[in-house]
């Protein structure tokens, strides 16, 4: 188990320089390891940072509360380490997560207080927040909150992505959602939220209660109520308010990709991100204009691409996580219809 890339990996963890995929290749790493062998980087990597190895004592009352902790509850082997002291925020089992709390509680520098739980690209992460709000988190989407104030006299979170919230109900703590675009005041309340940053608009799809919306540029207010949808145009600042189908807020939680007059630069992106790949046009031809409507299924790439050489030419070809696409160019029956 112990190899070079593993070292590596636990240093670029040691020194919070672990890129989205590193992260992603560390959890492969640790979800195949043993305590034992986890116990034995950590050690190692303890000595590394402080010049000291672990009192005996201490690492006695770290198993003993790891004990503990696995006979009151069922562990994942997924779940979220606080950001603390130097270390990023990455996806550990409970050993790992377990081993830096009690470590860092003796060193002398005060810890960080940010949660980070970030997504990468062909992935979705459930997790449920310490005021009980449960959260479905999207491909390549990063959610922050800070420990420390957290469910005080608000439940404020920062989020870039596309998640789906059931939102516990306290009407004395607000829920207080930032984006880069427009902030979103909950009480308690099920909505999707779509806030990417490489997208013109930023969308909140409302199943539930209500919320208020406030414009970031143009600090435009807006309520929105159940079964509605508000659409933020980022180039002016102005959101608009429309009927909207429940059943069809959320359909990346079904394992659907759903596009409406969409742009195909656009829908070729939303491939690229729900797959955890990379589309290379060897043309670059992609037309600027053209819109695409059409549903696919996320759990197949290839049928994906078959279904959307219906409505364009090109011959495509699979390799790992790159995909290389050849020739293409908009259908002249398409154009006709």
């Amino acid at each position: 188990m112990k190899t070079n890339n593993m070292t590596e990996l636990f240093q670029k963890f040691a020194e919070n320089r672990l890129s989205t995929e590193d992260i992603s290749d560390l959890k492969k790493h640790i979800n195949i390891a043993s305590d034992d062998e986890l116990d034995s980087y950590l050690l190692e990597l303890w000595k590394n940072e402080t010049g000291k190895k672990v009192n005996p004592d201490i690492l006695q009352e770290m198993k003993l509360r790891i004990d503990e902790a696995n006979a009151s509850r069922k562990w994942s082997r997924t779940m979220l380490l606080r950001k603390v002291s130097r270390v990023a925020a990455i996806i550990a089992v409970p050993l790992l997560a377990t081993f830096m709390y009690f470590m860092v509680e003796r060193i002398p520098a005060p810890a960080a207080s940010d949660m980070i739980v970030s997504v990468g690209s062909g992935e979705r992460v459930s997790i449920v927040l310490p005021d009980g709000t449960k959260v479905n988190l999207n491909s390549e989407t990063k959610l922050s909150y800070n420990v420390n104030d957290f469910n005080r006299k608000f439940r404020e979170v920062s989020m870039g992505g596309e998640a789906y919230f059931e939102v516990a109900k306290n009407e004395k703590v607000p829920f207080i959602i930032k984006t880069n675009s427009m902030d979103v005041k909950v009480l308690g309340t099920v909505f999707n939220l779509q806030a990417r940053d490489e997208e013109l608009t930023t969308e909140i799809n409302l199943i539930e209660g209500k919320v208020a919306l406030k414009a970031g540029n143009t600090q435009q207010e807006v309520l929105l109520f159940a079964n509605q949808r508000a659409v933020l145009d980022k180039r002016t600042g102005s959101i608009k308010v429309f009927k909207d189908n429940p059943a069809t807020a959320a359909p990346w939680l079904k394992g659907e990709l759903v596009f409406h007059a969409t742009p195909i630069r656009q829908v070729i992106r939303a491939i690229e991100r729900s797959y955890g790949v990379s589309i290379q046009l060897t043309q670059n031809n992609l037309p600027d204009n053209d819109l695409f409507t059409g549903t696919f299924s996320t759990y197949n790439l290839q049928e994906t691409l078959e279904i959307l050489k219906m409505h364009y030419k090109f011959d495509y070809r699979i390799n790992g996580k790159q995909v290389a696409i050849d020739n293409f160019s908009v259908n002249k029956k398409k154009q006709l219809n």
